[in-house]
C-alpha cells in the first residue's frame, strides 16, 4: 500500500453488514478496495449488534477486505432511542476515532446524518475533515412519524448537530435538489455538495426469467397472476401494516384477480393478522421472508412495486433506495406524492403511479393507470424502467460522483 494515501475513517452508526450499508454506501468502497485500493486508507468503525453475528459468508467477505488493506474496528451498540444510550454510543466513538487520529487518520466520511452529527463532534475537537453521504434531516423524519416532537431532547439536539455539521463539512453528499436547495440557499453552507442519490447495484437488481418461474412455484403463483409486490417493513417511517393492508383491500376491488406478494423481515402472523383485521381474503396475498442475498429473485417475479411511504414536509429529502431497486429490475412503482424526487421520475419519465395518500379515493382514482402498467408489454416495460433506474440510481452513472466527493475531501481533485 502506497505510504502516502489519505487515510480515512468510515463511520457507520450500524453494522458493518447492514441492508442499507451493504446495498448502498459499501458498494463504492468494495470498488475501491478490489479496483483501487492504494487511493486510500480505510478503517471502519461499526456498532455491531450482538443478537446478530456475522455469519461465515460474512467473516469471509471481511477477510478479503483485510487482505485488500481495510481495517476494521466494531463496537457494542445499546438498542433504544433513550438519550444516554446515544450519548454513550457517541463517547465509545470518541475514544476509538482519538485513537486513530493520533496515528495519522485526518479525514472521516459517515452515512446517514446521526452519523453525521456523531462525526461533527469528532471533527470539532480532534481537526478531522468530514464527508457526509446521504445527508437527510433525520430530526424531521421523527416528527413526521410521530416519533417525536418538536419540544423533545430528541429532537433538539438531532436537529441542532444536523445543521452544525452541515456547515461545518468539507463535502455533503444528498440524493434530491431539495436538500442541495437547503443545504446552499437556506442554510447558506460552504460545504462542497454533491448530488448523489442511494446508490443501487444494478448487475445485481435486472430481470431473471429463471427466476421468475423459480418463485412463482415456490410460492405457488402462476405465471398469469397480475402480481403487486411490496419489499420491507411496516411502521415507523412507512405506512403500517393496516393502512398497507387497506390500500391492497382497495386495489382488490377493482380488480379480483391482482395478488400481493410481502417480503418483511417482520414477524409473519402478526402481519397476517392486522391484513385479517383490514378485511384481506389469505389466499389474495403471499407473505414471506427472505435474505438480503436473495431479494432480487422476488423483484423478477413481480410485476409492480410499492413504495409505502407517508407524506410529510420531510419526505421530499428521502432518497429511497427500493425505487432503484424497482427499476433496475424492471419494475414501476405505486409513490405518495411529495417523496424525493422519485415521484417526479414516476410521472415525467412514465415509472409509476403518485397519489397523494393511501387513501380510499386516491387508491381507486389511481388504480387505472395502475392498470395500464400491468396491460403493458412486460419486456418493453422492463426495459424502459431498466433505462431509467439505470441512468437515475446505477452504480456505474453514481461512482464517478463519489469518487470526485473524496477528492475533494482529501485535496485530491483538481477540475
Amino acid at each position: 500500500m502506497n505510504k502516502h494515501s489519505p487515510k480515512v475513517i468510515l463511520f457507520l452508526y450500524n453494522r458493518l453488514f447492514d441492508q442499507v450499508n451493504q446495498s448502498n454506501f459499501w458498494l463504492y468502497i468494495k470498488d475501491y478496495l478490489i479496483n483501487d485500493r492504494y487511493a486510500y486508507k480505510f478503517h471502519v468503525v461499526t456498532y455491531e449488534n450482538s443478537k446478530l453475528p456475522l455469519t461465515t459468508e460474512q467473516l469471509e467477505l471481511l477477510n478479503e477486505w483485510k487482505d485488500k488493506g481495510l481495517k476494521w474496528t466494531p463496537l457494542k451498540w445499546h438498542q433504544g432511542t433513550q438519550l444516554w444510550k446515544k450519548l454513550l454510543d457517541m463517547t465509545k466513538g470518541l475514544f476509538v476515532v482519538s485513537g486513530l487520529r493520533i496515528k495519522g487518520y485526518k479525514h472521516i466520511v459517515t452515512l446517514a446524518s446521526v452519523a453525521g452529527g456523531f462525526a461533527y463532534v469528532y471533527s470539532k475537537i480532534l481537526r478531522l475533515k468530514l464527508f457526509m453521504y446521504s445527508f437527510e434531516p433525520h430530526s424531521e423524519y421523527g416528527v413526521d412519524n410521530g416519533m417525536w416532537t418538536q419540544s423533545s431532547r430528541q429532537y433538539k439536539i438531532t436537529s441542532y448537530l444536523e445543521k452544525k455539521s452541515a456547515h461545518f463539512a468539507t463535502v455533503v453528499a444528498s440524493g434530491t435538489r431539495f436538500m442541495e436547495y437547503r443545504i446552499k440557499e437556506e442554510w447558506k453552507s460552504n460545504a462542497n455538495f454533491i448530488k448523489l442519490p442511494t446508490v443501487v447495484d444494478d448487475q445485481k437488481f435486472r430481470y431473471n426469467e429463471f427466476d421468475r418461474k423459480k418463485i412463482r412455484k415456490l410460492l405457488n403463483i402462476s405465471e398469469g397472476k397480475q402480481l403487486l409486490y411490496y419489499p420491507g417493513k411496516f411502521g415507523n417511517l412507512y405506512y403500517s401494516a393496516s393502512q398497507f393492508a387497506c390500500m391492497f383491500k382497495w386495489i382488490r376491488e377493482e380488480d379480483s384477480g391482482i395478488h400481493l406478494l410481502v417480503v418483511t423481515p417482520q414477524d409473519i402472523q402478526e402481519v397476517k393478522k392486522l391484513f385479517d383485521e383490514a378485511g384481506v381474503n389469505s389466499t389474495d396475498y403471499t407473505i414471506t421472508q427472505c435474505e438480503y442475498t436473495d431479494i432480487q429473485k422476488f423483484h423478477s417475479a413481480s410485476d409492480f412495486a410499492i413504495i409505502s411511504v407517508p407524506p410529510g414536509p420531510s419526505k421530499k429529502f428521502i432518497s429511497n433506495i427500493k425505487v432503484g431497486e424497482y427499476l433496475c429490475a424492471g419494475l414501476p412503482f405505486l409513490i405518495t406524492h411529495g417523496v424525493s424526487e422519485d415521484y417526479i421520475y414516476a410521472n415525467e419519465k412514465q415509472v409509476g403511479v403518485v397519489v397523494k395518500d393511501f387513501t380510499k379515493d386516491e387508491v381507486k382514482k389511481a388504480y387505472p393507470k395502475i392498470k395500464t402498467f400491468l396491460d403493458t408489454d412486460k419486456k418493453k416495460l422492463r426495459q424502459h424502467c431498466r433505462e431509467v433506474g439505470t441512468e437515475y440510481r446505477g452504480f456505474k452513472k453514481l461512482n464517478d460522483s463519489f469518487k470526485k466527493a473524496m477528492q475533494i475531501l482529501t485535496d485530491k481533485y483538481h477540475e
